[in-house]
């Protein structure tokens, strides 16, 4: 054998390895109107998401301008990633996931303004079979510019949108697991494409 495929084959079998590993899973979130029992065995988690800027939420307000807002997880005892963009075009959604403790690492949104990405550090768990409410994160910009200082918090909207959850999913929601996503309070969104250039 020669000297050179003694080095060569591990590492080509490493650098595989590696790859494989970092794939990204992609979830989808519910459509409205599909039915959760197709999910079975499977949990859910369902919340809203508000990006708040000058003083209303752009998910909601302007409806004739396109916006969605994704985020990429890594889940936290596996090292799994997932990447679910977008997660909603409307602020709320509903998510199958499997159980764990999950990191936002990434998020991304784009409104009238362009495509912004950046980080805004939050995690939420999810237990086997459930469906667990991760409440409303409000994101709110808190200032102008390319590169934008960005707060959070998480807000316990329960009644509401679990009525929106039945609502949109024609069910009578099993019961629900109230785990509210923990955001950091403060993060950075810079604009990576402003709309003009689209």
């Amino acid at each position: 054998m020669r000297p050179w495929r003694t080095v060569t084959i591990p590492l080509v079998l490493g650098i595989l390895c590696a790859l494989l590993s970092a794939c990204a899973e992609v979830p989808r979130p519910l459509s409205p109107g599909s039915s959760v029992s197709e999910h079975s065995g499977q949990s859910l988690v369902f919340g809203r998401m508000a990006m708040i800027r000058d003083g209303e939420d752009r998910m909601t307000s302007l409806p004739s301008f396109p916006r969605s807002l994704g985020w990429e997880l890594l889940e936290a005892h596996s090292g799994k990633k997932f990447v679910v963009d977008p997660l909603t075009e409307n602020g709320f959604f509903a998510l199958p996931l499997p159980a764990g403790l999950y990191h936002v690492t990434k998020l991304r949104y784009e409104d009238r303004y362009g495509l912004w990405e950046g980080t805004l550090a939050a995690s939420f768990s999810v237990k086997p079979g459930s469906l667990t409410y991760v409440g409303t994160w409000q994101i709110t910009f808190a200032g102008l510019g390319p590169g934008v200082p960005i707060t959070g918090r998480t807000l316990n909207d329960l009644k509401e949108d679990r009525a929106e959850f039945e609502e949109r999913y024609a069910i009578n929601a099993r019961p629900v697991t109230v785990a509210l996503l923990e955001s950091a309070p403060e993060g950075q969104f810079s604009l990576l494409r402003p709309r003009s250039e689209h």
